[in-house]
């Protein structure tokens, strides 16, 4: 039997760090296309869902609205600090 509050616990730790990745990726595309970039992170919920999509294909709705919701979180995060 697996704790289901650890194996949260890793995939909130990856939705972390997809979210930073995604702000960055986004970041450098908005650079490497000569674009103005947006003050506010220009990513939404759905797209956070696809990226949850990508790596917790087992957990449930709500587990996975809360991962997306942390995907979201990060990525707007580290798109208010990248100056």
């Amino acid at each position: 039997m697996t704790d289901m509050s650890h194996d949260f616990e890793v995939l909130a730790e990856r939705a972390d760090d997809y979210g930073a990745l995604w702000a960055a990726r986004t970041f450098r595309r908005f650079l490497s296309g000569s674009q103005s970039l947006p003050d506010r992170w220009p990513g939404t919920l759905g797209e956070a869902r696809r990226v949850v999509a990508t790596f917790a294909t087992r957990a449930g709705f709500v587990d996975r609205e809360r991962l997306a919701s942390i995907v979201l979180c990060a990525a707007e995060t580290t798109w208010a600090a990248r100056e």
